[in-house]
């Protein structure tokens, strides 16, 4: 991925749900050009967050041994500009599931307004299977690690080691 659009898992509800949050900084690399006088997010990467947060749920709801792979965005709208300074909330509902396959509900907001919404279907790679796709589930895996833990509390703990 050049781009990780999360910052941070708010909570996983496997099965269920999930909430993260990205920071929209203005030192972003896709604000050069979109657009350097009054800088927007790009729809399609609000989109690629909704993969990305989907992929996070899905993933982590079955313990990463499968890796959920897009195939269809249905029912987008794009309500309203995301910019510098925004922080972006994205709410996901597993709408659908069964062993191959998972529709996923999503919607980004900005303090209490809706910016964006989308549907998305995966299908789901088995890991054990496929060389690629169990690659992807340990990289899927590690940036779950990342996102869902407590830097500060990493910081001290660190520090409690050297006194």
């Amino acid at each position: 991925m050049r781009f990780i659009l999360l910052d941070r898992i708010v909570a996983i509800e496997k099965g269920r749900g999930g909430s993260f949050l990205k920071n929209v900084a203005r030192s972003e690399d896709f604000f050069a050009d979109h657009f350097p006088e009054s800088p927007i997010m790009p729809g399609v990467l609000l989109l690629e967050g909704f993969v990305q947060a989907s992929q996070l749920l899905l993933g982590c709801t079955h313990g990463f041994s499968c890796y959920p792979e897009l195939r269809q965005v249905f029912r987008v709208a794009f309500k309203h500009y995301v910019v510098p300074g925004d922080q972006l909330r994205i709410d996901l509902k597993i709408a659908a599931e069964d062993r191959e396959r998972a529709t996923v509900r999503a919607e980004a907001r900005v303090n209490d307004r809706t910016v964006a919404e989308a549907t998305l279907a995966f299908a789901f790679v088995q890991g054990e299977r496929d060389e690629e796709a169990n690659a992807h589930c340990r990289r899927l895996k590690s940036l779950c690690d990342d996102l869902s833990s407590d830097p500060v509390g990493r910081a001290w703990e660190s520090l409690a080691d050297r006194f």
